[in-house]
């Protein structure tokens, strides 16, 4: 599996409130490892503990903390001592703290999302899961030994300090209710056969089969959420999929090629202004997985076979799509 380090701009987890979870399979069980490192590194009393504490964790040290980038361990170790003793982060730890008040909530998630997806793929890994707070130094490193979370990136919008290099529209999906999702959509991608295409459609489909794959390992998780969509533009969307369809029609941008014009529908947008004001970014990714839904509902095709599918063009045309709302 490929190792993940980035910031987040995708999709997010909400826990289940009253919403009716989808039908799915059962869980195979999963019980997962978690290191809450953030509370041994904050009761380091000198640089030297804080060096046993890296070497104690050469993982975290070397992949959250990019150790091989300084020339001895030391340095690191004075660095991240001067960083916990500094009053600044001693509010992001305390924010920190009460933001994951509920993380038990996340780790059954995360539980139950791996264990689905060991059902249809059994060699699904089950990483250790590190939490630590470092400044806003990373906000997430995943691979199949390891999820790590700098718990200071997921404190929410009324954190004292933020990320700097977030725009707000994506910093508003920075939060604890949406971890565990995110975590769980780099999980799932190996299991995905993707396309390769300079066509748009080939793009959105390859999106939309990640969200259907999230969807089912994550049944009581709201769909909004698994795109980072709000309640009113989960809404919107569909109460005017023909609108949106249309447009994408008309305009011929299904087989569009060209990579800015792609981008304008399928990357980090606040809002899509070729279709509307209202239009919220990430459309073509969307309308990729209502494509998706409607191949699964017209074929019956299983989840695996969605996931084997390479030949888009055909998932396209036996899918029927046609928009139902506005």
């Amino acid at each position: 599996m490929r190792v993940v380090l980035l910031m987040i701009c995708v999709v997010f987890l909400a826990s289940c409130s009253n919403e009716v979870c989808r039908d799915s399979v059962a869980p195979e069980t999963v019980v997962l490892r978690v290191e809450r490192l953030e509370q041994e590194l904050f009761e380091s009393k000198s640089s030297k503990e804080v060096e046993s504490f890296l070497a104690s964790h050469p993982d975290f040290a070397q992949f959250f903390l990019h150790s091989d980038q300084y020339p001895a361990d030391s340095i690191l170790a004075n660095r991240m001592f001067g960083l916990i003793q500094n009053p600044s982060i001693d509010t992001l730890y305390q924010e920190s703290i009460n933001a994951f008040k509920n993380f038990d909530d996340v780790i059954r998630t995360l539980e139950s999302g791996l264990g689905r997806l060991k059902v249809y793929y059994p060699k699904t890994p089950s990483p250790t899961v590190q939490t630590a707070v470092t400044g806003l130094y990373n906000d997430l490193f995943i691979s199949n030994d390891h999820i790590m979370i700098g718990m200071d990136f997921f404190i929410g919008q009324n954190a004292s300090y933020k990320p700097q290099q977030i725009p707000n529209y994506i910093l508003s999906r920075y939060t604890t209710d949406h971890l565990a999702a995110s975590i769980l959509q780099f999980v799932s991608s190996q299991y995905i056969s993707t396309s390769v295409g300079d066509e748009m459609l080939t793009e959105m489909i390859n999106y939309g089969k990640s969200y259907y794959l999230l969807s089912q390992i994550l049944p009581c998780t709201p769909e909004r959420i698994l795109i980072g969509y709000t309640e009113e533009e989960w809404r919107d969307v569909f109460e005017n999929d023909k609108i949106i369809w249309a447009n994408f029609v008309q305009n011929e941008w299904l087989y569009e090629t060209d990579h800015n014009v792609k981008q304008k529908f399928l990357g980090e947008r606040p809002n899509v202004f070729e279709i509307g004001d209202k239009c919220p970014g990430r459309i073509g990714r969307w309308l990729g997985w209502q494509i998706v839904n409607a191949y699964a509902e017209k074929t019956g095709a299983s989840v695996t076979e969605i996931m084997a599918e390479t030949n888009l063009n055909k998932l396209f045309t036996q899918s029927g799509y046609k928009p139902s709302g506005g």
